[in-house]
């Protein structure tokens, strides 16, 4: 049950995002982070680990979006090399939390390549920036 239920998710995602060579044989990746050290409205991103990963990964893809103000602050595409930490800053081409009134709500969404740039695994989190307490 809990795999036609990630199916499903996953197929919802696709659907939502566009369509991309995109394997049926997809994954779920599990994708955590913080913003923990992150300030506002500066350029890079936060500390963000990614786990099951499948094994024929060359590439991962890294987007942030802004929910409360349908805003996309960048994709970086980086070489996978089995681990499954990505350091603060990697990236200085995604622009951080900016929120404007209130906290603002974020997702930082994983896709899993292959040599062939077929996407073999998606997984995402939002959190809110400042984080609640």
């Amino acid at each position: 049950m809990k795999y036609v239920l990630n199916l499903l998710i996953i197929g919802l995602i696709l659907s939502v995002y566009g369509c991309e060579n995109v394997s049926p044989d997809a994954v779920e990746l599990s994708v955590d982070f913080s913003w923990k050290g992150m300030k506002p409205c500066g350029w890079g991103n936060p500390k963000i680990h990614v786990s099951r990963v499948p094994d024929k990964t060359k590439f991962l893809e890294v987007s942030m979006y802004d929910h409360a103000y349908s805003h996309d602050h960048g994709t970086v595409m980086m070489p996978y090399t089995g681990n499954g930490i990505i350091v603060r800053d990697r990236f200085k081409e995604i622009q951080g939390p900016c929120p404007m009134y209130t906290p603002g709500r974020y997702e930082i969404k994983i896709k899993a390549i292959d040599a062939n740039k077929v996407v073999i695994g998606i997984g995402s989190k939002t959190r809110f920036f400042p984080e609640k307490k």
